[in-house]
């Protein structure tokens, strides 16, 4: 037994080395994915703006089209042609609203300051759209910044500067667009493969479930909050993919997101009656193979991920049939030796079968990616419109945020009285020079949550003592020629690492800044230590003002909660049907996704607040742990049903599942009292054909995990200390 799990820990940690070539799976993260390819397309198309202007009015005419397109470039997102002429016509109307209300005011300290006040507000609010209007957000007080920072003297030259500023971010949107036009298939390509990768790293978090390292809910926390990463990248993959016209490749790309989707449901019904636990403790070196085979999948799909980027042909994964043999072989071995009770047996057979089924179905990828033909067998009258959430712009949505309690009326609160106090400090501190950088730090670090702030706080500090230390190097040796290229390049890094690292973000924010200044006025000494300075002061108000009106994370909870039930009941709804509709359940699976990764992501939040608000904090990991127990054994009915049709009698098997969603509705529904447990024993007792007893049993562990979800769903809204 020893020397087997010996064999098994080498086999893991040396066959299935999470590299392509000497890059590691976070490097290949950073450098390759869809973040690169907006931050080319930015950096390209805020050059192409700025060169034509300066070659028809010249270099300081250039420089404010510039800042007008870099200011319309944050809200340049990955969506498809129409969803982007959309959203970045909103972008360029909120950025000359902003830019001409700072234009016209400008030398009216009074009125400035009601102008920064009120777009701060604004900014605040855009937030009630949803995660996707987050960039609206940044623009509204980019603009105010940007125009704050240019010297204007009068009307006339105030209308001057706005004429330009539009023009920048209208030839921006341009530009935008025909590269939309041109490279929709590269990012639609770089979506799919990101969603692969993502999905290698979730596969890296399954294999901890079976190490037998750390504490078992510590392991389902990182399980499920990759599962929330992997849901993130897979919502931005069907905006991409799913939208629009249907081409050959695009319908192939979308069987591939299936695909991972459908093994994904495999992977988690693994989770069934807790068999990971249960092959540590009894089983190890099956549980060692299995570790060993998820990460050897991992390794495959980055290296499939990196084929699909580059436009390879002759797509192909490697065969691990060997690896599965061995599995099975060391099943056959403990089953022979007698010393396995059933329980334990089952679940090393049923993880046997679920991580033969996923690396074979994994295994059909090369063949969906080449083929329309595998692709229609894959999507099999999937509408795939149902997936992609509409981005509304709707005024109403906005209005339903205005009342105190809202937190997006809330953050809007705080970031137009934090602005408002960094514009007033401005103001009575003539040394302030250059102090719209205070606004600037202000409006990109303080967000509605407290521990975001904080951690954008630290990350902004850093950022610009890195991005101060290049520009001066940069300004004290290179040509104009060379600072140009770089501002370039910097606007590019600092829009493609917003979401992935906003350390990096920070540090070509700050170089972007500085340099751009410098060329606007090249004789004066570049404020190069003022930027840290007013860098200390932006900071340090963001975060007083983030300790008011605070929304804690364990204030949302009950609303977070009782949506994850919901979305649980609902899953459970669809996958106890003997005869539901693939589209029915792939919708309800989404909606289950997307609850797990927003309590995930809440617990993230969480961690970052001061201890003395955690108060939820002990019931998340085990809550997202129950969570998943139950979701596995809610896909392992659908699953049975799928693979035993032939050997369960319908109209039998109807009653039952009928009955068991019968009995789950109370125990799904937060707003009734929990009811007591159901006698199990009884239940099973009923036993038929072999099919049947197990869907009894299958039907009882469901029941049961639920009943263990809400108790503890309950125990944490009611007793959070």
């Amino acid at each position: 037994m020893l020397d087997n799990r010996s064999e098994a820990s080498d086999q893991g940690k040396t066959e299935a080395s999470p590299s392509f070539g000497t890059l590691h799976p976070r490097l290949l993260k950073y450098l390759f994915g869809q973040h690169i390819l907006s931050g080319l397309a930015v950096s390209t198309g805020v050059g192409i703006v700025s060169a034509m202007v300066a070659f028809w009015f010249g270099f300081e005419p250039a420089m404010v089209a510039g800042s007008g397109a870099i200011c319309v470039s944050i809200g340049d997102q990955p969506n498809p042609l129409a969803v982007k002429a959309k959203t970045m016509t909103v972008a360029w109307t909120v950025a000359v609203l902003a830019s001409f209300a700072a234009a016209v005011t400008a030398h009216l300290p009074w009125a400035e300051g009601m102008t920064v006040v009120f777009f701060g507000f604004v900014a605040g609010m855009l937030l009630g759209w949803g995660r996707w209007a987050i960039p609206l957000s940044i623009l509204t007080m980019l603009s105010i910044v940007f125009t704050l920072g240019a010297p204007i003297a009068d009307l006339a030259e105030a209308l001057r500067y706005e004429t330009l500023f539009a023009a920048g971010g209208a030839g921006y949107v341009i530009v935008a667009l025909a590269v939309t036009h041109l490279l929709g298939a590269s990012g639609r390509r770089l979506a799919v493969g990101e969603c692969m990768r993502e999905f290698a790293a979730y596969l890296r978090a399954v294999a901890g479930l079976y190490d037998g390292d750390g504490d078992p809910a510590t392991v389902y926390v990182r399980v499920v909050e990759q599962q929330a990463a992997l849901s993130d990248h897979l919502q931005t993959a069907r905006i991409l993919v799913f939208s629009g016209h249907r081409s050959d490749v695009v319908m192939r790309l979308a069987a591939a997101l299936i695909v991972l989707l459908d093994s994904l449901d495999a992977i988690v019904s693994s989770n069934a009656d807790h068999a990971p636990s249960r092959l540590i403790a009894k089983a190890a070196p099956v549980a060692l193979r299995v570790a060993a085979l998820a990460r050897l999948l991992a390794s495959d799909l980055d290296r499939l991920a990196l084929d699909l980027l580059a436009g390879q042909e002759g797509l192909s994964l490697p065969d691990r049939q060997d690896v599965l043999f061995a599995i099975a072989e060391e099943t056959t071995r403990l089953n022979q030796s007698g010393g396995l009770d059933r329980r334990t047996l089952r679940a090393v057979r049923m993880t046997r079968s679920r991580f033969a089924w996923v690396a074979n179905h994994l295994a059909r990828l090369p063949s969906v990616l080449a083929s329309r033909k595998a692709a229609d067998a894959i999507l099999d009258d999937v509408d795939l419109n149902a997936f992609v959430q509409p981005q509304s712009l709707s005024p109403a949505i906005l209005r339903r945020h205005f009342h105190l309690a809202a937190p997006v009326f809330r953050h809007a609160l705080r970031l137009a009285m934090s602005l408002g106090t960094g514009y007033a400090l401005i103001a009575l501190v003539p040394d302030l020079r250059h102090g719209n950088w205070i606004l600037l730090t202000i409006a990109v670090i303080l967000r509605a949550s407290y521990s975001v702030t904080r951690q954008r706080r630290n990350d902004r500090l850093i950022g610009t003592a890195i991005g101060c230390v290049i520009a001066g190097i940069l300004l004290w040796s290179a040509p104009a020629p060379v600072l140009l290229t770089v501002m370039l390049l910097a606007v590019g890094t600092a829009h493609a690492f917003g979401r992935v690292q906003y350390r990096v973000t920070s540090t070509a924010a700050c170089v972007m800044a500085i340099l751009s200044l410098h060329l606007l006025d090249p004789v004066e000494a570049p404020p190069v230590l003022a930027r840290l300075l007013d860098t200390v002061i932006g900071t340090s108000i963001a975060y007083l003002f983030s300790r008011i009106l605070p929304r804690w994370e364990h204030q949302d909870a009950p609303q977070m909660i009782a949506a994850l039930l919901r979305s649980t009941a609902r899953y459970a709804d669809q996958c106890l049907q003997w005869g539901t509709s693939q589209q029915s359940y792939r919708l309800a699976r989404k909606d289950l996704i997307e609850s797990l990764g927003a309590l995930s992501e809440s617990a993230a939040r969480m961690k970052g607040e001061p201890e003395v608000v955690r108060t939820m904090w002990p019931h998340y990991g085990r809550l997202l742990a129950a969570s998943y127990t139950t979701a596995a054994q809610i896909v392992t009915i659908r699953l049975l049903i799928r693979n035993r049709r032939a050997e369960l009698d319908p109209a039998r098997c109807a009653r039952l599942l009928d009955d068991t969603r019968r009995d789950l509705q109370p125990v799904l529904d937060p707003a009734v009292a929990l009811p007591p447990d159901l006698p199990v024993d009884e239940r099973i007792a009923d036993a038929g054909a072999e099919a049947y007893e197990v869907l009894l049993l299958r039907c009882a562990e469901v029941h049961r995990a639920a009943t263990d979800l809400r108790r503890l769903a309950d125990a944490g809204l009611t007793d959070p200390g």
